[in-house]
């Protein structure tokens, strides 16, 4: 005759399987998160955000900034601003003292 398992060991299973499956279902959903950023990104890279666009980067100085030639729209990336005051301190100053965080 078969050994039935005691009520506590058929709770301790079904509490693992139960986690075993949130863990899965958990990483299933990162990897969704995950695609869907990839997606986003390279369906916006080098865009204009407010034309859509492509932009192209110009070298101004020594620094790459973004350039979009159909709005005219110049973009900088992290770390650009900081550069162009460092080469103009004055108005590109206060206008970076008025964006930082």
């Amino acid at each position: 005759m078969p050994i039935k398992p005691s009520d506590s060991e058929e709770e301790y299973f079904a509490r693992q399987e139960a986690e075993r499956r949130r863990k899965i279902a958990e990483e299933r959903q990162a990897n969704i998160q995950e695609e869907e950023r990839e997606r986003e990104r390279s369906l916006h890279f080098m865009k204009c955000p407010k034309c859509g666009m492509q932009l192209e980067e110009i070298t101004f100085g020594d620094i790459r900034v973004d350039k979009c030639f159909s709005c005219e729209g110049i973009w900088l990336d992290k770390g650009e601003l900081e550069g162009l005051q460092s080469k103009e301190p004055g108005f590109v100053g206060r206008l970076f003292k008025a964006f930082r965080a």
